[in-house]
């Protein structure tokens, strides 16, 4: 019989396998703004069908989860988004297809993000689960790491269309570990009951607060993961690279700051377990504010001094990632959690659906002169950037707000 360690494993590698096709799009933003003739708005909106997808999905399939099996929602949401991102790399050819295919692609995704918190949250104690759910969150970065690794390198030897082929076929992966894996895991029935939603999650200030922060992380980290690797790449042109090494470079170191974001969350949800979720995330969150303010303005600069804001960045901004999640499981009844998780992901990644789009608008706004380019050379990054700073302060706030409530000592075994 396995082990919750075995499990926790098998939903960790399918999610690492499952996001090797997120960043396939993100990476070639500069090549497909110039095939497809579109602008930054137009190019953010792609990523923001993503997020509408994804956060249709997400919210409906959390709330199912508290009336039907979780491990079949998300076995079957893994296998789902493996065939949605298959369907992107064939059929993605023009701005309108891509908006399609990729919103689909968060529809199917939805499914295996809530679901597999909720899958953790029933087979870790408390005292770890800071732990594995920040595994849980590492895992994605891998995946991502990978996504865009691999794009940068296909495309440079080959061309776009072939590394959106190769990217979406590795989720065929995700989608079997799984169903190996957890096919022997008993299923735990969710338990009738009278429906208090208010009293449950609306009149639950610790978990609004916490859903509040969660939300201004959402938009700082998805602002952030959307457009760095099109950032980085213009800083290389900006420096006089050629179009092919700025594109493998940007993609390429692109990649790290998602493997910083590895070790990130796992040492976050290791510090969150000894000393208090509030305290990690508000230190996280001011760090990755500060690279928020710092990062776009560094663009001309010599690229040392932009890769170190970049590899702080990369492992801050989702460092509190778990945290959140640990935290919510923790002041929200368990016959609740799912409804509750559908209603952060409402929230939360509701408004990391917009950031995409905002941020491109900004760009658009504060670039308004021709390109300079044949990869679309952007000069002026810095107020899109900071507009995620400025967002993301919402997030200590609702820590410091927290902390101070009696019900914040039930998170961490009373340590805030």
């Amino acid at each position: 019989m396995f082990s919750p360690y075995n499990y926790l494993l098998g939903i960790c590698s399918a999610r690492t396998f499952l996001h090797i096709s997120l960043q396939n799009y993100a990476a070639l933003i500069p090549v497909l703004q110039k095939e497809w003739g579109i602008s930054n708005a137009a190019a953010g909106s792609v990523i923001s069908a993503f997020y509408g997808g994804f956060v249709v999905s997400l919210v409906g399939l959390s709330m199912l989860t508290d009336w039907v099996s979780t491990k079949k929602v998300f076995l079957y949401s893994c296998l789902s988004f493996a065939i949605a991102s298959l369907l992107f790399a064939i059929f993605a050819v023009n701005y309108h297809s891509a908006v399609l295919f990729r919103g689909l692609m968060g529809l199917a995704l939805g499914g295996t993000y809530a679901p597999g918190l909720k899958l953790i949250s029933e087979i870790c104690e408390a005292s770890w689960r800071g732990r594995a759910m920040g595994l849980f969150i590492a895992a994605g970065s891998i995946g991502h790491a990978g996504s865009l690794a691999l794009t940068g390198w296909v495309t440079a030897h080959f061309n776009w269309q072939m590394a959106f082929l190769i990217t979406s076929l590795i989720p065929f992966l995700g989608a079997l570990i799984p169903f190996i894996v957890l096919r022997k895991m008993e299923e735990q029935k969710p338990q009738p009951r009278a429906r208090e939603f208010k009293k449950e999650l609306l009149a639950n200030k610790p978990a609004l607060l916490l859903i509040a922060g969660y939300s201004a992380h959402a938009w700082e980290l998805e602002g952030m993961r959307a457009w760095t690797p099109a950032f980085l790449i213009a800083c290389y042109l900006a420096l006089g690279s050629t179009k092919d090494y700025a594109l493998q470079s940007g993609s390429s170191f692109s990649s790290l700051l998602y493997i910083m974001g590895v070790f990130s969350t796992m040492i976050a949800g290791y510090l969150s377990d000894r000393f208090g979720r509030t305290t990690i995330i508000i230190f996280m969150m001011l760090l990755s504010i500060f690279c928020s303010f710092s990062l776009g303005w560094l663009i001309g600069n010599p690229m040392g001094w932009i890769l170190a804001i970049a590899l702080l960045y990369g492992f801050a901004v989702i460092a509190e990632s778990p945290v959140f999640s640990s935290g919510l499981t923790e002041v929200v009844s368990p016959h609740y959690l799912g409804t509750a998780l559908g209603f952060r992901s409402l929230i939360g990644f509701g408004v990391g659906a917009l950031v995409p789009t905002v941020f491109g608008f900004i760009l658009d706004f504060t670039n308004p002169g021709p390109k300079e380019s044949g990869l679309n050379y952007i000069p002026v990054w810095g107020w899109a950037f900071t507009s995620l700073g400025l967002v993301a302060l919402i997030g200590p706030w609702a820590m410091l707000k927290l902390r101070s409530l009696p019900e914040s000592t039930l998170m961490a075994g009373g340590k805030k």
